[in-house]
């Protein structure tokens, strides 16, 4: 398990904070497939170049609730409640927790959140240029791509886990933006059935990808509320 550690983070992390977004008009089927794979790409590209404020400005209302949500959580959720979150919102609490300070993460916006997460090597521009997308279904004012990487494209035996989730895109006053609490489902499916797979405890697998993301021993409280 530790050895998988690593791979494991760096793959739940791109998906996680690599928000893909769309931004042109709702027109025919055709059309809205082509601009959620166009800005697919203009935001992963964002992304590589640190522009944090414009890969935040194209999630949809939503994900910023569940920031503001999450980001409550972090500073001042109890263990108890922490612990009735889902598989993701506990993860990102524990790691967030344990990488900053309660003053850096009182701060903190989505936009600094992505681009912090890319100064610190959370995520980098090596596994962000491997995202693609594949299908791409359209269901009125959203629609559905489902997440891959670009070997995987060629080769589905290479998908690494990508090939279990999906991306979900709502269209919002013309642009299509990133919902993002349908990939936290998503990615929570993964992770609880990897963590059933490997017979370990949930919490135990959310304390292996963290240290092995920083390098550092997570400790039991992490679980409490983030002092400033």
């Amino acid at each position: 398990m530790k050895l998988a550690g690593p791979c494991l983070a760096r793959a739940v992390l791109p998906a996680l904070l690599c928000l893909p977004a769309a931004a042109q008009p709702h027109a025919g089927t055709n059309d809205a497939e082509a601009a959620v794979r166009a800005t697919f790409e203009a935001y992963r590209h964002a992304l590589m170049a640190g522009e944090g404020e414009v890969a935040a400005s194209l999630v949809d209302g939503e994900t910023g609730q569940y920031y503001r949500e999450l980001k409550r959580l972090v500073l001042e959720g109890s263990e108890e409640e922490v612990r009735q979150r889902p598989f993701v919102d506990r993860f990102l609490v524990v790691a967030f927790r344990h990488q900053f300070s309660g003053d850096e993460l009182a701060a903190m916006g989505l936009a600094d959140v992505i681009v912090r997460a890319m100064e610190i090597g959370w995520i980098n521009s090596a596994a962000i240029e491997q995202l693609a997308v594949g299908d791409v279904r359209i269901e009125g004012g959203e629609a559905v791509a489902a997440a891959r990487t670009r070997a995987s494209l060629e080769d589905p035996s290479l998908a690494g886990g990508m090939d279990e989730l999906e991306y979900r895109f709502v269209n919002e006053d013309g642009q299509w933006k990133f919902r993002f609490s349908a990939l936290v489902s998503s990615i929570d499916g993964v992770m609880r059935s990897l963590a059933a797979q490997l017979g370990a405890d949930e919490d135990d697998l959310i304390f292996t990808l963290v240290e092995s993301l920083t390098g550092v021993e997570v400790l039991p409280e992490v679980w409490e509320s983030r002092d400033r």
